[in-house]
């Protein structure tokens, strides 16, 4: 068995969206005074890589811990979207030659690539981006997960296409990385958030398995 680890690395010094906070990291308890280290974060629930839970656009929707773990664990199909640049549109046309692996697995990663830009300013806000379109044509696909490499699905719909992924009981992961070597091809994807109540996201560590 292999592990490949998809994620973006994350710290108190991680980029996070222009006008969202920033993360911390300090020990309360220390190894020389207590005889241990403890340590207190402070987490901006969507840096990095990460999941939405329907709370985070939906009044009263479930929050993390209420969404099925199972939509997180699986068979996912990577989509090749390498040839999309910035601010380029991500649409049905692009996804139809692979519409019976997506009614198959119900799990899609779109790979473009954009995550090698993760520690520039662009990569909060050039990004190619889902249409409301194709969130749409998702959503009545029943896919259980959708994974991109940006950090959001649309950068001015963004409302619009996360309600209605969010709403059909889709999964969100955005942030994902390293998927190089398997655009095109079928993973066997883990990434399963904690179960915070009440939390709107959280960070996951996101990894392809090879069995």
């Amino acid at each position: 068995m292999k592990i490949y680890d998809l994620s973006l690395p994350i710290s108190k010094d991680s980029p996070v969206f222009p006008g969202t906070p920033k993360m911390d990291y300090t020990l309360s308890h220390t190894i020389k005074k207590n005889s241990f280290n403890l340590g207190v974060a402070s987490i901006n629930t969507h840096a990095g890589t990460h999941t939405d839970a329907p709370l985070h656009f939906l009044d009263g929707a479930p929050s993390l811990s209420d969404v099925e773990i199972s939509k997180y664990i699986g068979k996912a199909f990577v989509i090749d979207c390498l040839n999309k640049k910035a601010f380029d549109p991500i649409c049905v046309e692009d996804l139809l030659p692979y519409k019976d692996k997506i009614g198959e697995l119900k799990r899609v990663i779109i790979k473009t690539g954009w995550s090698k830009y993760y520690n520039e300013d662009k990569f909060f806000t050039d990004y190619p981006f889902i249409t409301v379109k194709l969130a749409k044509w998702l959503a009545d696909k029943d896919i259980v997960m959708l994974g991109v490499e940006a950090p959001s699905l649309n950068p001015s719909d963004y409302i619009e296409v996360h309600k209605i992924l969010l709403s059909s009981g889709a999964a969100v992961v955005e942030g994902l990385a390293n998927l190089e070597s398997f655009a095109g091809s079928e993973i066997f994807f883990v990434g399963v958030p904690i179960a915070f109540k009440g939390a709107d996201g959280f960070p996951i560590r996101a990894v392809a398995i090879e069995f």
